[in-house]
């Protein structure tokens, strides 16, 4: 049976007395360990569950926000080469006319999701270039959020 030489510190378990090294583990319990930690910036950190036994998730920060302007009418937009996980698009809320927002082609009104002003869809994507925008009138805006 393996033994961990060093301390294994994982805060959130809060284990009182704290575990002496070394602990002797079993090969299913390494596996039950493997599978319950993850790894952030270098560091172990306990996956979470709910009440349930649901594994808790979250979205992750938000990395930036910015306004996508047409400088023409039926404007079309592809999103720039910039690594994400989920996007939010949404209308301005001074827009009179409809965004066509979509993943992985090009949008038009005939196979995009319509956002009228203050609507919004998410999107899962791995790259800002997999979005894809028309704004149907001049000057008006979509609001893009988005994050790691």
């Amino acid at each position: 049976m393996p033994a961990i030489r060093k301390p294994l510190p994982v805060p959130e378990l809060d284990l009182r007395p704290e575990q002496a090294s070394p602990v002797r583990l079993s090969e299913d319990m390494q596996q039950v360990l493997a599978l319950l930690t993850g790894y952030a910036r270098n560091q172990r950190v306990l996956l979470q569950a709910t009440p349930s036994g649901v594994l808790f998730v979250a979205s992750p920060r938000i990395e930036d926000i910015f306004h996508v302007t047409a400088t023409s009418d039926n404007y079309t937009y592809q999103g720039v080469d910039k690594a994400c996980s989920d996007v939010v698009i949404m209308g301005h809320p001074d827009n009179t006319g409809l965004i066509w927002a979509r993943p992985d082609l090009p949008a038009d009104s005939g196979n995009a999701y319509p956002l009228a002003k203050k609507e919004a869809v998410c999107f899962t994507l791995s790259n800002l270039n997999q979005l894809y925008l028309l704004i149907v009138t001049n000057g008006e805006k979509a609001i893009v959020v988005y994050n790691r």
